[in-house]
């Protein structure tokens, strides 16, 4: 047996062996690519891939995934099937509807199988089931977002104007189910220390918990502020009695009262004490205890950022005529 071993490698190392040999393999390659380069009848299967959705539907279930399919096609094309599955789409803005029930026609997803295929491959025959489709109706609402934000500003400095939110109202989609209780949405944390400059961010909108097949568009806003350093200026105002009778005098001490401003340097120095409205009121007065009354300001000027009254009370005396 060694013996029959021995001449066999003996015999392979001759020149006239290995070219009988080349010569075997490519003489195999070429039958190979003969036949597989000719057409082929026989059955493959199809990965299914859907597309398209109409916008107001959602996929409630994934369809079938597969479908099985009888082709002629080139017999390259056959083994690559084996190696990898081919992946169809199926247009689903195709879709017809009668009773609620969603669904695809043979003939239509055939032809759109057909149209997505080289023309060295024929469609014979397909399996002739109904696609049926399982859709959620989706509704789309507005809804108010609300930031959730944490504003730490510099000594000296004040936000100019409310924080903008842009845009302030985004568009939820989803089931009504889902959609109907829902009035607002909120950002996530926005958390800003020490701040002297104005600030603009954008910020992800955080979905509630129940919206599970919802969307939201924008994802995102952005959260700004404009920042200045301010000053401050204290300045006299009178104050104004309301709701007198006609009968009763009533004399205030004292008659004006210190406010604290706030605001940018030009606003300060154009303060007009006309626009400061500082009541007191006489209907107050039976609450009154010390024959005091509470300040309230009702108005000041629109270009300070904050006043406040440094004498929160008012005492008086009534004298009838």
């Amino acid at each position: 047996m060694i013996l029959i071993i021995e001449r066999i490698k003996t015999g392979l190392k001759k020149r006239k062996v290995k070219v009988f040999l080349l010569f075997l393999v490519f003489s195999g390659l070429a039958w190979l690519i003969n036949n597989l380069s000719q057409s082929f009848v026989s059955n493959t299967t199809f990965m299914l891939e859907y597309v398209n959705t109409p916008q107001e539907l959602l996929l409630n279930k994934k369809p079938r995934a597969t479908i099985n399919v009888r082709l002629k096609a080139v017999g390259f094309q056959f083994v690559g099937f084996e190696i990898r599955k081919r992946k169809v789409q199926i247009d689903l803005s195709k879709v017809n509807v009668k009773d609620n029930r969603y669904y695809v026609l043979p003939k239509v997803y055939r032809r759109q199988i057909e149209n997505q295929l080289p023309n060295s491959m024929e469609v014979l025959e397909l399996e002739n089931d109904t696609l049926f489709i399982d859709f959620i109706v989706l509704v789309a609402k507005k809804v108010h977002v609300i930031p959730r934000t944490t504003i730490d500003l510099a000594n000296n400095y004040m936000l100019d104007g409310p924080i903008i939110v842009a845009p302030s109202m985004v568009t939820i989609r989803g089931p009504k189910s889902e959609v109907d209780s829902i009035t607002s949405i909120r950002t996530s944390f926005l958390d800003i220390e020490n701040i002297t400059d104005d600030f603009s961010q954008e910020h992800a909108l955080v979905l509630h918990r129940e919206l599970t097949k919802s969307t939201v568009t924008p994802s995102s806003v952005t959260i700004s502020g404009k920042v200045f350093r301010f000053s401050e200026k204290v300045v006299s105002a009178p104050i104004t009695m309301i709701n007198v009778p006609d009968s009763i005098k009533v004399r205030m001490f004292p008659d004006h009262v210190k406010v604290l401003c706030q605001g940018t340097i030009k606003a300060l120095k154009s303060l007009d004490i006309s626009d400061f409205k500082i009541n007191a009121d006489y209907e107050q007065i039976e609450k009154a205890a010390d024959n005091r009354l509470p300040l309230r300001m009702e108005d000041f000027p629109e270009n300070l950022s904050n006043a406040t009254l440094l004498i929160k009370e008012v005492e008086f005396i009534l004298r009838r005529e």
